[in-house]
């Protein structure tokens, strides 16, 4: 079968990080001064990651390869030290991947290689045990506001339904308008969310981390562009790694439908402060 993995060239990278918080899934670690990919199940291979490496020391390669085959990959990882081989193995544990991990320790005794501690894990980024910063816990710390008047503050929302494996891009209200392209977690963390960003544009909202079906939100989106000829789209995305994976979604469904379209990219706080905003 034929799939695209990130690729990570180690002799440009300088071990700065910047790609590490950028990786949807946290398949990248810090690891012995270098990015690592310590997980190939994690790598979906969109390359959210790319673009924020400076020294353009990560691509994705396109190759033929076999199904997924853990012994093959641990065979890999295990040449690269210890430590790369307990983050891999942690990611595995850490994301329920039971039988993978089974496969890969069993591997390590056939070869009598050293299983490292599982019981304590490595200092990764963020803080967080398996290298997904999106899920590590945080208390914002923040006073409840005062209960607003019911009916005080109206919803900005014009169609149904939002969710993008359920809406059609054929639908006549998308057709040249100025569409939203929202991650979930980017309305609640926003008390602004319908009045400063969904008024007067279409929304369309998913989860680049949870949701399965990658393949269907591009080929819709292609669609809105190509299709519903949208006049503009604004991408709002959490601060934590996994929403990059949306932008990149729009991106390359941009690249595919050959036409030019305004692109404003939105990074949202946990504390739903603006973090960055730019065009694509």
């Amino acid at each position: 079968m034929k799939r695209q993995i990130i690729k990570i060239d180690e002799e440009k990278c300088t071990g700065c990080g910047d790609c590490i918080i950028n990786c949807p899934e946290g398949a990248l670690q810090l690891i012995d001064g270098k990015a690592r990919l310590v997980s190939e199940v994690a790598c979906d291979g969109l390359g959210a990651c790319i673009g924020h490496c400076p020294f353009g020391a990560i691509t994705v390669e396109d190759r033929e390869a076999p199904p997924y085959d853990e012994r093959n990959v641990v065979a890999e990882i295990a040449a690269r030290g210890p430590n790369v081989l307990k983050a891999h193995l942690l990611h595995l544990k850490d994301h329920g991947q039971t039988r993978y991990l089974s496969e890969a320790l069993a591997y390590l005794r056939e070869k009598e290689i050293p299983a490292p501690d599982m019981e304590k894990h490595p200092p990764v980024a963020h803080g967080t045990v398996c290298g997904c910063p999106g899920a590590a816990p945080q208390d914002l710390n923040r006073e409840a506001p005062k209960a607003a008047t019911a009916g005080e503050i109206p919803s900005a929302l014009s169609q149904w339904p939002i969710q993008l494996h359920l809406i059609s891009p054929t639908a006549a209200y998308f057709r040249k308008t100025d569409l939203l392209v929202a991650a979930d977690c980017t309305a609640f963390a926003m008390g602004n969310f319908h009045g400063n960003w969904l008024a007067g544009k279409k929304l369309v909202i998913a989860c680049p981390k949870l949701d399965d079906g990658a393949d269907i939100y591009l080929e819709k989106l292609t669609a809105l562009i190509d299709q519903a000829r949208v006049n503009t789209i604004t991408v709002i995305i959490m601060e934590v790694p996994c929403c990059g994976g949306l932008s990149y979604l729009v991106q390359k469904a941009a690249a595919l439908s050959g036409h030019k379209i305004p692109i404003r990219e939105v990074v949202v706080g946990l504390g739903g402060d603006i973090l960055q905003e730019r065009w694509l």
